[in-house]
């Protein structure tokens, strides 16, 4: 269960805090000050802390973060304030806090930005991260598309710059124009990074992105994004309608067209973004489609063609539960039927001139279900064999390979064994033929193998593994980076501080990640045994 730690001195407004979450399934503890705060976190894991910025004690909220971030480092973050202090909102930023909330504000609007902050990778949270071509003299190697050094260096880079900018646009501390200024100079930099091809490119952009918020705007530049448009796109983000995730594909989605057709993610995603916001009642909150009930507005516009709704169903509520409201338009049918086919989406009904799809919450997902500490060896392959089983008995066997699903894809029901729900090879092909890693839920081969096999399943199913043992959190983006590259000696070495925590899980692990294909295992059914053997050695 997802677990939460709420700093806050204020008993009643506490009090109301845990009741929310606690009623939407969340596991919460309280502090009422840093000291208490850290001293939890010494004690056990969390997912999410919420802090007030001003409490009890000689340290503030922030610097309680601060202390729990080296503590936990993957632990995400929401800063409250009631008090308009400029230096917040900066000491927050470069802290990577992940949302930022102004008191008074409506439960709803914290509910929306813990839901959003903890479910980054969900669907319609695609992170869109350059890849480089191996050069001519690796084209024999079996995985042609690799990272190259650099090139990982300046998308860490672009996250942190991104992450920085946009909590700056949340606490308002950058004002319309000055908040303008900066945006042209990021749309500059974001448009570099789609246009850049070498090494020496990159290791530029990398410096200009980690300089980006740390020094004034050198005034605005020409470009498609006037004053009037940029005003709407940060009343979206003030309003919490545009998320972090949304903004690493908005440059891409403004300035080139043939991105917005890519898929309903990238479609929706450009409407949210860029389109004029309209001003009036929802006439679809409220709504009953297909069992569900459309909550409230989770992205775009009351007037818009596509809307996101929360949803709860009438009888099995399921934290995270999302529909999309596409109206009719023969331009995202051929999206919407690939979204269908590829099972990530579940049409509910047809009717008042729109497609309402059900994308599924993560409320009883193996990823919300792990603890953040993660599990151990033997708990992570009791609770993954069924799925092993499950991929090797109902679908290889019937030659149905996916090469691409994650933690969010396998359902993890109190009292049943875990179940892989999303099992299709549309994203794998979708990366593999637009050449862009908007996850990293793919196999390692997807850019130099079209279609996906059983050895790529091998290999999500040995990502997963990995990823139970660790919580569902990856140390660093080079941890997740060079998985994708095991093998290779930079890989391994990089690897190596982490292996110890698989005990006899390691060598069968290494085996199934391997980057090559061909050097895995050379069946599932034999990677399950390998596994079977390490776990029964290991309990003698």
């Amino acid at each position: 269960m997802t677990a939460i730690l709420i700093v806050e001195d204020d008993p009643h407004f506490s009090a109301t805090l845990a009741d929310l979450l606690e009623d939407n399934r969340y596991q919460v503890e309280l502090a009422t000050n840093a000291a208490e705060a850290i001293a939890k976190a010494k004690k056990r894991a969390f997912h999410l802390v919420l802090t007030d910025v001003r409490i009890a004690g000689p340290d503030d909220g922030v610097t309680a973060l601060e202390a729990i971030q080296k503590l936990q480092p993957n632990i995400r973050s929401i800063i409250m304030t009631g008090y308009a202090d400029a230096e917040v909102p900066v000491r927050a930023a470069r802290l990577r806090a992940d949302d930022y909330l102004h008191k008074p504000f409506k439960l709803k609007a914290l509910l929306h930005s813990v839901t959003a902050v903890l479910a980054q990778d969900t669907p319609f949270r695609g992170l869109f991260q350059r890849v480089a071509e191996a050069p001519a003299q690796a084209r024999q190697r079996a995985v042609r598309w690799v990272f190259d050094a650099q090139l990982q260096k300046l998308n860490t880079a672009r996250e942190h710059c991104t992450k920085e900018f946009f909590l700056l646009l949340r606490s308002n501390h950058l004002k319309d124009r000055l908040a303008y200024q900066f945006f042209c100079n990021w749309e500059q930099l974001e448009l570099q990074y789609l246009n850049s091809q070498t090494p020496a490119q990159w290791k530029a952009l990398t410096g200009e992105y980690e300089k980006f918020n740390t020094r004034p705007p050198t005034g605005g530049r020409e470009n498609s994004c006037s004053f009037e448009v940029f005003c709407q796109l940060l009343e979206k983000i003030m309003d919490g309608r545009v998320e972090l995730v949304h903004l690493y594909r908005a440059v891409q989605l403004l300035h080139q067209p043939q991105a917005r057709g890519e898929n309903l993610e990238a479609y929706s995603t450009y409407h949210w973004l860029w389109e004029k916001s309209q001003a009036s009642e929802d006439p679809f909150v409220g709504l009953k489609v297909g069992g569900y009930t459309l909550a409230s507005l989770r992205s775009g516009d009351q007037n818009g063609p596509v809307r996101l709704y929360e949803a709860r169903h009438e009888l099995h509520y399921r934290p995270g539960d999302l529909v999309l409201c596409l109206a009719s338009n023969p331009e995202t049918e051929p999206m919407e039927a690939e979204e269908l086919k590829g099972g990530r989406a579940v049409l509910l009904e047809r009717r008042m001139g729109h497609h309402f799809l059900l994308y599924k919450g993560y409320g009883l997902t193996l990823k919300m279900s792990l603890p953040p500490e993660g599990l151990s060896p033997d708990k992570a392959w009791e609770l993954l064999r069924p799925v092993f089983i499950q991929v090797r008995d109902q679908f290889h066997s019937q030659k149905q390979f996916s090469g691409s699903f994650s933690l969010q894809d396998i359902d993890c029901i109190p009292g049943q064994p875990c179940r892989v729900t999303q099992f299709s090879p549309e994203t794998y092909r979708h990366m593999h033929r637009t050449r862009q890693l908007i996850t990293f839920t793919s196999a390692p081969e997807v850019f130099e193998i079209e279609e996906p096999t059983a050895a790529a399943d091998q290999a999500v199913l040995g990502r997963i593994l990995f990823e139970s043992v660790l919580g569902g959190q990856y140390p660093n983006a080079e941890v997740r980076i060079n998985l994708r590259a095991l093998g290779t000696p930079e890989a391994d070495a990089h690897l190596r501080p982490y292996i110890p925590r698989l005990g006899p899980l390691a060598r069968p692990f290494y085996l199934m990640c391997q980057a090559e294909p061909g050097k895995r295992f050379a069946t599932l059914d034999l990677a399950i045994q390998a596994v079977d053997s390490a776990m029964a050695a290991a309990a003698t």
